[in-house]
């Protein structure tokens, strides 16, 4: 009986020691953390500064405030991307030639930054050594003629059509429509037809009629109303092309710099590669 007594005392006497009380109220913290870790899995740290970040930038899209349901979209959305990222990278998704591929043009972007604008003299030395590429091609501009016919003309539309006719005057005769083609050039003429009309276009005189081009459209006929000889303009007159080329370039030439001093800092080691043949 003592020994029951003295075990009671020794009991009451622990629960009125603080003491005690922190250590019982930090175990059961301990054991509901350690539960919370088995049904919870990999614990994913977001950061609000992030978070706010999007929000001021739908904010500045919309031009206003949002509501709290937008920002909770925002902020469940931005959860979402981590917990998906986050599962992407266990499951080695990362490791994708397509994903690669993003990231490498990503990172160009980022390092091809901050291109300065061209001066004058810099605009003109690049215009004069790549005169070529701004020369344009001889053009011309044409009256489309369509009849709306695949079988044989008739004679009195012939007759018009050799004579050089306007267009009105022959569609007054048969059913058809007629457009203008302004300032294209060989090229042009050989992707909507064929090499061959083009060549024949090119190569015919003012007011005459050159066809028929079959399609399912018709009969196609087209006449010369203006040409242009090859030409180069001068820099004033494409200058603002000049100088989106000359940035172009030079943000290639500064990215290929940065990307090989990046290949200096690196070690290219090759697995798996296939011995020398001797």
């Amino acid at each position: 009986m003592n020994r029951s007594k003295n075990t009671e005392e020794i009991i009451e006497a622990l629960k009125r020691e603080p003491t005690v009380h922190f250590f019982i109220a930090a175990a059961l913290i301990f054991v509901v953390y350690a539960i919370s870790d088995i049904t919870n899995g990999d614990t994913i740290e977001v950061d609000q500064r992030e978070i706010d970040a999007r929000i001021l930038m739908q904010e500045m899209a919309f031009g206003q405030p949002l509501t709290e349901d937008q920002r909770e979209l925002i902020a469940s959305s931005y959860v979402e991307e981590q917990i998906l990222v986050k599962e992407a990278k266990d499951l080695e998704l990362d490791n994708d030639a397509r994903i690669h591929d993003m990231l490498a043009q990503k990172m160009r972007h980022v390092l091809s930054g901050n291109i300065i604008q061209p001066t004058s003299d810099e605009l003109e030395r690049f215009y004069k050594s790549n005169t070529e590429a701004y020369r344009t091609m001889p053009s011309v501009s044409v009256d489309e003629l369509v009849l709306d016919t695949r079988e044989e003309i008739p004679a009195q539309v012939q007759v018009l059509l050799e004579q050089g006719s306007d267009s009105d005057s022959i569609l007054a005769l048969t059913q058809g429509t007629n457009a203008p083609l302004p300032n294209v050039n060989h090229l042009d003429l050989s992707n909507i037809f064929a090499p061959e009309f083009a060549d024949a276009v090119f190569q015919s005189q003012n007011d005459e009629w050159v066809g028929p081009f079959a399609s399912n459209r018709g009969q196609h006929f087209l006449k010369v109303i203006e040409s242009s000889d090859e030409r180069l303009p001068p820099i004033e007159e494409i200058l603002d092309r000049v100088r989106l080329d000359w940035i172009a370039q030079e943000e290639e030439i500064r990215l290929q710099e940065e990307v090989n001093k990046l290949w200096n800092r690196y070690k290219i080691v090759v697995n798996n590669a296939k011995p020398e043949q001797h």
